[in-house]
């Protein structure tokens, strides 16, 4: 009797994992299976998403469980945005049942993924794959390395982009943000446990980062092994999120002039152009903004909505229907435009509770959560970072840390001395 237990529990550890990296390995790559032409249409991240949602109605109808009421509060403020949405597209009188359900499924989707990482998995699940997460890590980084060494011989993925001094490596990725964004979330996984053990593989990803030519990748890098070098030699198992206060508004007041130019004043900058727009229009259906698929979003480039006549954006490379490469450029653009003030106020509120749930844990996955989190945040004003596969991948993440309801301890001995396996 007690062996046939222990056989079903080792089996649904066994399930859970293979389902936890099977999330994770097909929502990396689902950029790459979405460049070969026979599997395009699937949709990858979309089909997991939808999935997602179905396992969070079994779950919860077979074993329910109980949010927090943070958890709770972002529920209701993505209903208010949704409402705001819709009451935007009675202002602005452009409709489109088919790209307004589209569009909320985009925005949506990624907190589909947050509560199916909650619900999916036992506590302290999370702490117990970390040992595989860094083999994992290892393989992918290793692997990714080796392609790049190969590319660099012989350019079998050619590009033409230069960037900080060198041509741009896409490598199996259609653009070399996923690659960073994959080789970004391995060197993460890394740090979780015994650092030393894993430079040699930090030091290729950083080289990865490095000749996809995305910089904040490795800014965060550093910023998340500050954090944990912080924990560790203070002594503390908590990193507050007010400690980033000061620093933030020094790197704002540093780098002010930049924002300034290519997110706000510009005449010449496309995403400035499209936080001109996106504020215009704001003004334009003031104080709700003017709803879903009309400015910024996949919905609206498909459609191209009409506000891009009114906006004259037709003038302009990048932004007309024939080459929309640029309207989509940025998740604050297209929020600031389809729903207004409210809906801006409404999502920074759930980037603060979100903060507030991260800044109540401790130790190394609370460093590994609030790096991610900030990551993602950052990204949101240059990409749609939360309506694609990184965004779902990001927030299943950090769902199944919180699910994990674990504080491990951040001592020396369990972060630099004991051996990986």
């Amino acid at each position: 009797m007690e062996s046939d237990l222990k056989s079903n529990m080792l089996h649904k550890s066994n399930t859970a994992s293979f389902v936890f990296f099977s999330f994770i390995t097909l929502i990396l790559f689902a950029p790459v299976i979405g460049t070969i032409p026979s599997l395009e249409a699937l949709n990858i991240d979309n089909i997991i998403a939808f999935v997602s949602l179905l396992g969070i109605i079994i779950f919860q109808l077979k074993n329910p469980r109980s949010f927090m009421k943070s958890e709770y509060i972002i529920l209701g403020l993505l209903l208010v945005i949704i409402i705001i949405g819709l009451f935007g597209n009675i202002a602005s009188g452009i409709y489109g049942v088919k790209f307004i359900v589209l569009d909320i499924w985009s925005i949506t989707k990624c907190f589909v993924a947050y509560f199916f990482g909650r619900v999916a998995f036992r506590t302290g699940f999370f702490t117990s794959q970390i040992a595989r997460l860094i083999v994992y890590s290892r393989w992918i980084i290793g692997c990714l390395f080796v392609l790049l060494l190969l590319n660099l011989v012989y350019p079998i993925w050619p590009s033409t982009e230069i960037r900080l001094g060198v041509k741009t490596q896409y490598l199996i990725f259609p653009h070399a943000t996923y690659l960073s964004a994959t080789v970004f979330f391995c060197m993460l996984f890394l740090g979780l446990k015994n650092v030393r053990y894993n430079i040699p593989y930090l030091m290729l990803g950083s080289i990865l980062i490095f000749f996809a030519a995305r910089n904040k990748g490795l800014i965060f890098i550093a910023l998340y092994f500050f954090i944990l070098l912080f924990q560790h030699y203070t002594k503390k198992k908590s990193f507050k999120v007010s400690y980033l206060i000061l620093p933030v508004i020094t790197l704002f007041a540093m780098f002010w002039e930049v924002i300034d130019t290519r997110l706000l004043s510009s005449t010449t900058s496309a995403r400035s152009m499209l936080y001109q727009g996106a504020f215009k229009i704001a003004d334009m259906f003031a104080p709700y903004g003017s709803g879903f698929a009309t400015f910024g979003s996949g919905s609206s480039v498909k459609n191209y909505s009409p506000l891009y006549d009114t906006l004259q954006y037709y003038r302009y490379y990048g932004f007309t229907k024939e080459n929309p490469q640029y309207l989509n450029d940025s998740y604050i653009a297209m929020f600031i435009a389809q729903f207004g003030y409210i809906g801006i106020a409404c999502f920074t509120l759930i980037v603060s509770l979100f903060l507030i749930m991260i800044s109540k844990r401790s130790g190394y996955t609370q460093a590994f959560t609030l790096v991610l989190f900030l990551y993602t945040i950052t990204s949101l004003f240059t990409e749609l970072y939360l309506t694609t596969s990184l965004g779902i991948v990001t927030f299943f993440l950090i769902g199944t840390i919180f699910g994990n309801e674990e504080k491990p301890d951040l001592r020396k001995d369990t972060l630099w001395k004991k051996q990986l396996l």
